[in-house]
């Protein structure tokens, strides 16, 4: 079956999955975060079902330019999804749970790689509760209902 997403790995490498691919085949790499080499997955849903080398360049553009992405280690990552908005601008945004609430002071460090994010702790996640949130956005597109998003400032 054609896929309808890509996962791409830290190290650079890609695999694609179908509408009913085994949802731990997204899940089991964020267990493996460790904030170093292994910092970050990115789900991007492709804007129409088909191998990728079958899709346009700018499909391929279209298709990576949103995703959920999930990086630091198993025990702290951010999520962060990024979203073509109605007027056809990008905005990339950082998830956060629906209990944390908004106005939380940011005191979390959480280092991806080279870089180091701070966020509230309603923004830091296990690797189980980013799991759900990541499931979620392979099936639906979105993230859950309720949880907050606060824009990136770049």
């Amino acid at each position: 079956m054609k896929p309808t997403h890509i996962y791409e790995f830290s190290d650079g490498t890609t695999m694609t999955l179908g509408p009913d691919d085994d949802t731990s085949l997204l899940t089991h790499p964020l267990t493996v975060l460790d904030g170093d080499d292994e910092n970050h997955i990115i789900l991007s849903r492709l804007v129409r079902q088909a191998w990728p080398d079958d899709l346009s360049p700018d499909e391929r553009e279209a298709s990576l330019s949103a995703f959920l992405q999930a990086g630091g280690s198993a025990a702290a990552m951010t999520l962060e999804v990024r979203r073509r908005e109605s007027d056809g601008t990008y905005r990339q945004f950082i998830v956060g749970r629906p209990a944390g609430g908004s106005g939380q002071e940011p005191t979390i460090s959480i280092r991806v790689g080279e870089h180091s994010y701070t966020v509230a702790s309603s923004e830091s996640f296990t690797a189980d509760e980013a799991g759900e949130v990541l499931v979620f956005y392979y099936r639906n597109n979105s993230v859950p209902e309720g949880f907050t998003l606060r824009e990136l400032q770049r």
